[in-house]
């Protein structure tokens, strides 16, 4: 699959897959559901499922993947790396090596950990002088990259490769799916300076905060859409899956829940709601609850929300299939400059992940320079890499 380029979201219900030509153009893309229960073992068979649909359609073998992956474990390391040169030297033969030396630094502190993405937040030269990019023909006396890493676990990743190599699958890259599709639509709000991404999945939540178009900091809760499911269940007494239904079908403008009794499994849903005389207020009541507390929770870090009117100030951006059911909440206790809610397309998904692929910053922790010569710091360096 040479001129092909795979894209596999690996989320906690479904798992996703989309196929691009070389021409960016996706041409295949397909989905298939995950049975909790049985985690492992279902997710093989969807992924076999999956890979074997997708290759009889394309007539050929899908080999290599890059594979978009989510946790509430993600977190972030803020680092701030400086040189100085005694004569102007060119700030493009530098830049590089020092993004070289970040790397090292993080693999040598958290050598149990993986940094899965490397963004550079500013770029100073010359002591107080900020740039938006490098030039190849500038040059400078000193240079400050301040760094953000997004890291997880290696022992989660190397799970990861495990399950996928038993269907034959070779893991190109892994990025964080919350951070790829933050990254690929904040291009629509360019003309926003403070905002916030709040990507609501099935068991977590990850919150993006941009402050001047700059990222400043990340947080990520086990707390998502099926906690709401689980909470309507306990208070209703009703069962995962007619709470999971009820949910969906909520209605904004109701006064009374209304269930298609024609739906496959909403019979008894149906005559649950009759018998037990629920109501859209009760129901309401219960989400409006759990959501003010992931809200909360997710953008409460290292203080933020004390600052004066960080809230107000801030246009908060929510995707992720657990945010498709906020659009039907309006009452939460926090108060945001502006709402915007993002419809998260399967297909969507995949092409975030293509689009960071083949982006400038995707290279600066996934892509190292050949050196046929390597002195201690070379094979020290090598060795937190593996």
């Amino acid at each position: 699959m040479s001129n092909l380029e795979a894209i596999i979201d690996f989320g906690s219900e479904n798992l996703r897959l989309g196929v691009f030509n070389k021409t960016s153009k996706i041409i295949y893309s397909s989905i298939s559901k995950i049975n909790n229960e049985l985690e492992s073992q279902s997710f093989e068979r969807s992924l076999q499922d999956l890979v074997r649909k997708a290759e009889k359609k394309l007539s050929t073998h899908i080999d290599d993947v890059n594979v978009l992956y989510d946790s509430s474990k993600f977190y972030f390391i803020d680092l701030s790396i400086k040189k100085s040169f005694d004569q102007p030297t060119y700030m493009h033969n530098i830049y590089y090596n020092l993004i070289d030396e970040a790397n090292f630094i993080i693999a040598q502190k958290n050598f149990k950990d993986k940094a899965i993405h490397m963004i550079v937040n500013n770029i100073i030269v010359d002591g107080n002088k900020k740039l938006e990019m490098i030039f190849e023909d500038k040059k400078i006396k000193s240079l400050i990259l301040e760094i953000k890493f997004l890291c997880i676990s290696k022992s989660l990743i190397n799970n990861l490769i495990k399950l996928f190599k038993k269907n034959n699958l070779n893991i190109v890259n892994i990025y964080c799916s919350s951070y790829v599709k933050t990254f690929f639509y904040k291009k629509k709000f360019e003309n926003i300076n403070n905002f916030m991404f709040l990507d609501i999945g099935y068991n977590r939540t990850s919150c993006y905060r941009f402050y001047n178009k700059k990222f400043e900091f990340f947080n990520s809760i086990p707390l998502g859409g099926n906690n709401i499911t689980k909470d309507i269940s306990k208070v209703l007494n009703l069962s995962i899956d007619n709470s999971e239904n009820l949910k969906i079908n909520l209605k904004k403008d109701e006064k009374e829940l209304i269930i298609n009794k024609n739906i496959t499994g909403n019979t008894n849903l149906y005559s649950e709601i009759l018998e037990k005389n629920i109501s859209t207020v009760l129901l309401k009541q219960i989400i409006e609850a759990r959501v003010n507390e992931i809200v909360k929770l997710s953008i409460d870090k290292n203080n933020y929300t004390k600052k004066k009117d960080f809230l107000k100030n801030s246009y908060i951006i929510f995707m992720g299939g657990g945010s498709k059911l906020l659009s039907k909440i309006f009452n939460f206790n926090q108060e945001f400059s502006d709402l915007f809610f993002l419809d998260d397309y399967d297909s969507t998904i995949c092409e975030a992940g293509y689009f960071y692929n083949k982006s400038e910053e995707s290279v600066l922790t996934h892509t190292k320079k050949k050196v046929k010569k390597h002195g201690f710091f070379g094979r020290f360096f090598n060795l937190f890499e593996k």
